[in-house]
């Protein structure tokens, strides 16, 4: 994830802790995924955003869940949690990979999830929106986008029914209690994140805090 306070105010527990369960975050882009994250970065987690490096998937020679599990591989290893694309298309195989890892479904009202999507992409193309999609976008195929995000939270759900470790949470109403309950961690002394909102980071300390994430990865 990009530099952030969120990063620096998680920088003691990230020194002094260290994590032996990863957190996936398996729910859609635009369901609060960037928030949780910021919030995983203040409790101490190190936290992987997109797979860019699946990027090229329309190359890929094999099953393209087999690919981006291959991609995957090293940030898996440096990581403790993970949000966005593709994590929440890989649950499956992560939990067979890591069944001991706790697993967050964002949710979200679908019509305000909609709105959020168009709002966000209107009639872009992105990376993996053919994989999650198909050919379409959110303005012209609202009802493609609206099935594909329940069709997803229903599979999940019923993929977790009887496993331990999952929990949904919806960052509108939910925050520090039931997160840090759920992965059994202090609350931390900081007001929940709300990612996304107005207001730009200033210059010079978007690089400072580069700066010491760099000499923290290295």
């Amino acid at each position: 994830m990009r530099p952030s306070s969120a990063w620096l105010k998680g920088l003691w527990r990230r020194v002094t802790n260290s994590r032996s369960q990863k957190v996936f975050i398996i729910g859609f882009h635009k369901t609060g995924t960037t928030t949780i994250g910021k919030a995983l970065l203040m409790l101490g987690y190190t936290v992987c955003g997109s797979l860019k490096e699946g990027y090229g998937y329309s190359k890929f020679s094999k099953e393209i869940k087999n690919d981006l599990m291959e991609h995957a591989g090293p940030l898996l290893k440096r990581y403790d949690a993970f949000q966005d694309t593709p994590w929440y298309l890989l649950y499956e195989e992560l939990y067979n990979l890591y069944p001991d890892a706790h697993f967050i479904l964002t949710v979200r009202e679908t019509d305000a999830w909609l709105k959020s999507v168009q709002k966000h992409f209107g009639k872009g193309r992105y990376p993996y929106h053919d994989v999650v999609y198909g050919s379409h976008n959110p303005i012209d195929s609202p009802k493609i986008y609206s099935n594909r995000i329940e069709d997803h939270n229903n599979s999940v759900r019923k993929f977790f029914s009887e496993k331990g470790n999952f929990m949904m949470f919806s960052v509108k109403e939910d925050g520090w209690n039931k997160l840090c309950e759920f992965l059994q961690c202090s609350k931390p002394i900081w007001k929940f994140p709300h990612a996304n909102k107005a207001g730009a980071v200033p210059k010079g300390l978007r690089k400072l805090k580069t700066g010491i994430k760099n000499i923290f990865y290295n």
